[in-house]
């Protein structure tokens, strides 16, 4: 590994120290660090290059902070491939390779022995308003959501061309594999081993008989119609900024040509991450 970059929790100073440590070895191994101008600032170490958006051409950038830090990082190296590797400050961490206890370990045998790769399915939507279309990618999750309170939300949801259902609901999520442990999870969706390639579609707190999520191949089109004259909707794509939908507008949603890449220092099974985060009793 010659070119690295770090990303930092927007407010842990806890993350910044351990940062700061890390970064003094690495420079001290060869390694040209980069990182985003603010958290070069808070670093404050001599020999950083500080840039105000990561280079295309990184081995791996690490990401100091939970989930939400991991999904910021994943929106700054964008379309570039670089691989991420998380060291967690967060909570269930699902997204991260590392926790702070095991780092000084985990260094090591990063620098002595590199990372494999993990590729994640990304979902791309397009915000179709009526005058204009924006794009956006998510690595988790998209979500449209009621504005109003005490007012659900009528959604079309469309499926590979076919009109499936119209709930009224509070959101429908519509969730990568990887997304599926996040809100979808706890909207009563399941979860999916991120290695298989599909779309799940959640609605929360529906108000009918069909209250179920649906799985949908990685090929099928996903479309979310905002119907009703009166109520408008947000769209909150991996828990960015929302956006505000009009009554008329179309989401639709589809499987990303292009992948998200996580480092991982060794293969670890998805389902004893899922035990050990959410504290299952295996039994004997």
């Amino acid at each position: 590994m010659k070119r690295a970059g770090v990303i930092l929790h927007a407010e842990r100073d806890q993350a910044v120290t351990t940062a700061r440590a890390l970064i003094e070895t690495l420079l001290s191994r060869g390694v040209d660090v980069w990182a985003l101008d603010g958290d070069a600032d808070r670093i404050g170490l001599p020999g950083i290059n500080a840039t105000p958006a990561m280079p295309e051409d990184l081995d791996l950038v690490i990401v100091f902070g939970g989930d939400g830090t991991l999904l910021r990082a994943a929106e700054a190296v964008g379309r570039s491939g670089v691989p991420l590797l998380g060291i967690n400050f967060g909570h269930l961490g699902f997204l991260s390779e590392l926790e702070r206890s095991e780092l000084d370990d985990g260094l090591k045998r990063l620098l002595d022995n590199g990372f494999i790769v993990e590729e994640r399915l990304v979902l791309e939507a397009e915000v179709d308003h009526g005058d204009r279309v924006e794009t956006l990618r998510a690595l988790n999750d998209v979500i449209v959501a009621k504005v109003a309170t005490g007012r659900a939300v009528r959604l079309g949801v469309t499926i590979g061309g076919e009109r499936l259902i119209s709930w009224a609901a509070d959101g429908v999520i519509v969730a990568t594999p990887t997304g599926s442990t996040a809100y979808s999870f706890s909207a009563g969706g399941p979860v999916v081993s991120p290695h298989i390639d599909c779309i799940v579609v959640t609605p929360v707190s529906p108000h009918g008989l069909f209250a179920r999520s649906v799985i949908v191949p990685p090929d099928e089109e996903v479309e979310l119609a905002l119907e009703g004259e009166r109520d408008p909707a947000s769209l909150s794509a991996d828990g960015l900024p929302a956006i505000k939908l009009a009554p008329g507008a179309r989401v639709r949603l589809r499987a990303g040509k292009d992948r998200i890449r996580l480092a991982k220092l060794e293969p670890r099974p998805f389902w004893r991450l899922v035990r050990e985060k959410f504290h299952l009793n295996p039994g004997e």
